[in-house]
């Protein structure tokens, strides 16, 4: 229909004269049609072929939407990703990961909720979401859990405190300072709460708040100190605080959850890599512990 011959027919499809001339008249004789008629050594079509290669031109076009359909699926183009976080991972990393991943994949659609490590537990669990980013690791016999992150906590300060312009900040340093503790069921609270009993180091706690990004907040209004991820305060400028390191050493510390009977979709594994990277990038490659 596109040649006109048979010759030209044969040179297009890289196969012999003869064996066009078997298909057609297979064609012809699966179809029940007379598809050509044969004059001076050309193939005239007759309206029956016409009609037929129209449709025949149509099973093409969706054959090659299939193909670019797979195409975008192998290189995770497209799709849906839906990511459960706890707020220290999901308020300012993860919408940097997210940039960073349109870039390449601009026409996935993605759903990003925050919630307490118990929600997206139980969120994921009930595969409602494809992955999530837990504090600790949660004990679900369901799903598998991977330490992503462990990084050391830093001591977040008002920009214009006393102990900003110290190279580091001592336990011992926050005697007697307002300190802005995380919710009391908070390990990471725990652990600087049992350093500061141990060592008789008396804070002023009279403000707490349930999330690290509210807490840092706060710290930005100048109404206290606290110990807090680095994580907590991406989106926060020297102008409004500033971090330093905290001794003695407190890891905190965040997960990757998922199901162990679900295979990860290639725009989740994607998701992930663009994760890994920009982790390095923010905080280097000392803290990331989540495998490539």
């Amino acid at each position: 229909m596109i040649t006109g011959t048979v010759t030209a027919a044969a040179e297009r499809m890289c196969i012999s004269q003869p064996a066009v001339s078997r298909l057609l008249t297979l064609l012809e004789d699966r179809t029940g049609l007379t598809l050509f008629i044969r004059s001076k050594q050309r193939l005239q079509p007759t309206p029956e072929a016409q009609q037929f290669f129209r449709e025949v031109e149509r099973s093409y076009v969706g054959l090659d939407k299939l193909e670019k359909s797979a195409l975008n699926i192998r290189n995770a183009m497209t799709g849906t990703l839906r990511i459960a976080s706890v707020p220290i991972a999901g308020m300012a990393f993860l919408p940097r990961v997210i940039a960073r991943y349109r870039c390449a994949h601009p026409d996935v659609t993605i759903s990003l909720q925050t919630r307490s490590s118990t929600t997206v537990v139980d969120w994921v669990s009930s595969t409602n979401y494809d992955i999530g980013f837990a504090a600790g690791a949660p004990d679900q016999p369901n799903l598998q859990t991977i330490t992503f992150a462990d990084v050391k906590g830093v001591c977040v300060l008002p920009s214009s405190h006393r102990l900003a312009a110290r190279e580091f900040v001592e336990a011992s340093d926050l005697d007697g300072e307002e300190f802005i503790s995380l919710d009391p069921m908070d390990g990471n609270r725990a652990a600087v709460d049992r350093l500061c009993e141990n060592a008789n180091i008396r804070r002023r706690l009279t403000l707490e708040a349930p999330y690290a990004a509210v807490v840092a907040a706060m710290v930005a209004q100048g109404l206290g100190v606290s110990v807090l991820s680095p994580l907590a305060i991406l989106d926060l400028g020297p102008d409004k605080v500033c971090a330093k390191p905290f001794v003695p050493e407190i890891r905190f510390k965040f997960s990757l959850v998922y199901r162990k009977d679900l295979v990860l979709s290639l725009a989740a594994r994607s998701f992930l890599e663009a994760a890994r990277e920009q982790f390095v990038q923010l905080f280097g490659p000392d803290g990331l512990r989540f495998p490539g």
